[in-house]
């Protein structure tokens, strides 16, 4: 069954009316911009590895986010919606992880590579808590030679991690990690449940939108168009054209709509585990 919202939502889109835009996020790409990186990221530092030198940006959502604390509140709130109920049948097979799961041992993950598998990676995006509040963290490999450095950073995350939340990052994501530092001979430790949004949203509405990709979805349940981001489909190219050139205004809407994926996958959390709540025996 349709909720009256997601009714709402899809009679006014299939009537052409508009859509809100997108949440504030800074670091939207735009002409302030400079060709250096710090000036497009001023929260930005080159963390030292084990490996080298990799760009790293952590920042707290509310200082990026206009309805951060909404957007925290609600993230929250898909936990404790769940909590205890990990044996549940009545609860989505997908989403039963978030039964045992803590906020402060999980982690979104959202990758930006320069191609398919045996291509460099060359940012990850995160989102994870520290203390009551969200983190948006980005690291980024400036130059092909620090992927190592990048995803050593990652790897020191992973310890922290007991569930991962990704959009395709079993089929993608992860295993794309995984082959990356299997290539640089970095040790791999990590044992973590994983929920894969898109897993998730084919089984709830397969039947009731035309697709189940994470734009399609942010514009059915988030009520959002995206405006200027970058095609997919252009940002390895981009990539590319920032390591020649190192021109950061080639490369911040490629940070822009990883953030935005990022944001758009908390709120598609929230949506998932809304459907679960009237299942909670009275």
């Amino acid at each position: 069954m349709l909720s009256d919202d997601l009714r709402v939502r899809l009679s006014s889109l299939r009537r052409g009316r508009a859509q809100p835009d997108e949440p504030r996020v800074i670091g939207s790409p735009g002409p302030r911009f400079s060709s250096n990186l710090l000036d497009c990221f001023p929260e930005g530092v080159v963390c030292e590895t084990a490996c080298g030198g990799v760009f790293a940006c952590e920042i707290p959502l509310s200082e990026i986010h206009s309805d951060a604390q909404g957007l925290r509140d609600r993230y929250f709130g898909a936990f404790e919606a769940l909590a205890g109920r990990g044996e549940d049948e009545s609860v989505s097979r997908h989403l039963r992880v978030l039964g045992a799961g803590r906020p402060g041992a999980t982690a979104l993950i959202d990758t930006e590579t320069a191609g398919f598998h045996g291509r460099p990676l060359f940012l990850i995006g995160l989102v994870y808590c520290q203390g009551d509040d969200l983190v948006l963290a980005q690291y980024f490999a400036r130059d092909y030679a620090e992927e190592a450095a990048l995803l050593a950073k990652f790897a020191d995350l992973l310890p922290q991690v007991s569930l991962l939340i990704s959009f395709n990052g079993k089929a993608f994501d992860w295993p794309f990690i995984r082959d990356r530092m299997v290539y640089h001979r970095l040790r791999v430790e990590a044992a973590f449940d994983h929920l894969d949004l898109l897993h998730a949203s084919r089984q709830r509405w397969r039947d009731q939108l035309p697709n189940c990709q994470l734009k399609t979805l942010e514009r059915y349940l988030c009520g959002r168009w995206r405006n200027g981001d970058v095609p997919s489909q252009e940002i390895p190219q981009r990539y590319h054209s920032y390591v020649r050139e190192q021109d950061a205004r080639l490369i911040a809407p490629v940070f822009h709509h990883n953030r935005l994926d990022l944001i758009t996958m908390i709120e598609l959390l929230v949506a998932l585990t809304d459907g679960e709540r009237g299942n909670h025996p009275a």
